[in-house]
């Protein structure tokens, strides 16, 4: 990947960021792929995941020795931020 379009990736903000790994998670994919494209430290990549799996949008689906998987969750039972389904856009426990 050429430097021009990593530096322009870093650059991106929350959301960018969250965009770009929610495509990328189309098929599972190692934290350091996902750092390594995004050009972030080890610590700001676990974060977002960290964030991400908060909002029921992915999780990790395997460790391999030191190197985590991770997949996107089905967004038709994800449970997304603060209680709100994300495939309904309702609140999940209202029913």
């Amino acid at each position: 990947m050429p430097a021009t379009e990593r530096r322009r990736r870093r650059a991106l903000g929350y959301e960018g960021r969250r965009r770009f790994v929610l495509e990328a998670l189309e098929r599972p994919r190692s934290q350091a792929e996902l750092r390594d494209a995004l050009g972030m430290s080890n610590s700001g990549m676990l974060h977002l995941l960290r964030r991400l799996e908060r909002d029921g949008l992915v999780r990790p689906a395997e460790r391999v020795c030191c190197t985590m998987i991770w997949e996107r969750t089905d967004p038709n039972t994800a449970i997304g931020w603060a209680g709100h389904d994300t495939a309904q856009g309702t609140r999940a426990d209202t029913g």
